[in-house]
């Protein structure tokens, strides 16, 4: 988690710096902070949250302009994806 948010705040540091050049600049993260829970337990990622004083609310709210919720092109194509 603490290397996600080093990296998306880098990310951000460049594009602050390319916006004051004049250009504009769009970020996307194809995986955000919240996508980490996927892999660990509802309390380990409680946990981790709790470490860095952080609550699902405000990454929501205050890390990201925008979340797009993708589904996987395999829902309703089951034929296509197999093993």
């Amino acid at each position: 988690m603490k290397l996600q948010v080093s990296l998306e705040d880098s990310f951000i540091e460049i594009g602050t710096r390319v916006t004051e050049q004049g250009k504009k600049v769009l970020i996307v993260c194809d995986r955000g902070l919240m996508d980490g829970s996927a892999y660990v337990s509802k309390d380990g990622w409680d946990a981790l949250m709790n470490e860095l004083q952080v609550s699902k609310q405000q990454i929501r709210d205050n890390r990201y302009d925008a979340i797009i919720h993708m589904v996987t092109a395999a829902d309703g194509a089951p034929e296509f994806y197999s093993t």
